[in-house]
């Protein structure tokens, strides 16, 4: 007998905000679903509205979307997008159907970016918070993957990041800055950034604000490649029973961008960004 037709899912979308990069995310995401299965369902909410129990996903975009997904799920399949791992981990705790495509970067790839874009560099100083500091094994794991050493050290308030970021500058060429609450607070950012320039070290950071605001590179999953890329997993793992997502992931698709300003005032010579993505390329 031949085997029945699989009904087309239903996929719910919700969105911390409908607009900026969690709408870009979202129009992304469902325009690769319909060019790869034009037969899907895929239906956009927000947080103003309750988010309906009949789809067979939810694709939450952004922190707020995902807390709202995952208390009223029902135990169906969660995707997390724009939501950094350590947040996502704290939020999704023993939650069995819920997945990610997480926000940042592995820190091997962001350590390989150091080395090809400053080859002089060869120890990279990484300031901690109280949510980040678990990352200390992780980070020294990829230290050993990418031949540049990462040091890092904790933050534990606000106002003791200089004085970390002051210690860390003796031993190391230049600084990583991951997504922490304490050490990223959005309040002490002008302040770091000015404090890293006065010590001529340049930053590698994790989003396009972060370069515009003074880092020299930043690595990063835009929204429309977030979209596209978690489009993809979710065609991948549609099966008979049901969605399939398996485990979290860091993403595959990863944007470089230089700030050339920042780069003149510290005498850094860098090449294209064109050149330095081929390059991180051809090592994963």
């Amino acid at each position: 007998c031949p085997l029945p037709i699989l009904a087309a899912p239903v996929i719910q979308v919700l969105v911390s905000e409908p607009s900026g990069i969690y709408q870009n995310a979202a129009d992304s995401l469902i325009r690769e679903l319909g060019r790869r299965h034009d037969d899907w369902k895929t239906e956009l909410s927000t947080l103003n509205g309750a988010v309906p129990q009949e789809s067979d996903l939810i694709v939450a975009i952004g922190t707020r979307a995902l807390e709202a997904a995952l208390s009223s799920s029902g135990g169906k399949p969660v995707l997390s997008l724009l939501v950094p791992r350590l947040t996502y981990e704290r939020l999704a705790i023993n939650q069995r159907q819920a997945s990610a495509l997480y926000l940042d970067q592995p820190l091997s790839r962001q350590l390989q970016l150091l080395k090809l874009a400053l080859p002089g560099v060869r120890q990279v100083g990484v300031p901690l918070g109280p949510t980040s500091k678990e990352m200390l094994l992780t980070l020294q794991q990829a230290s050993d993957e990418s031949g540049v050493r990462a040091n890092g050290a904790i933050v534990g308030k606000s106002q003791d990041l200089l004085a970390v970021l002051t210690d860390l500058a003796e031993d190391n060429q230049t600084f990583l800055l991951l997504p922490d609450p304490v050490v990223a607070q959005r309040g002490m950012l002008p302040g770091f950034f000015l404090h890293t320039y006065r010590l001529r070290k340049p930053v590698l950071a994790y989003s396009s604000p972060l370069v515009d605001s003074g880092a020299l590179l930043g690595i990063y999953i835009t929204p429309e490649q977030a979209g596209r890329e978690a489009a993809g997993w979710v065609a991948e793992s549609w099966g008979r029973n049901g969605f399939q997502l398996g485990a979290s992931r860091y993403p595959k698709l990863f944007t470089v961008r230089i700030n050339r300003t920042v780069a003149r005032s510290l005498d850094i010579t860098l090449p294209s960004e064109e050149k330095i993505s081929s390059q991180l390329e051809a090592l994963q």
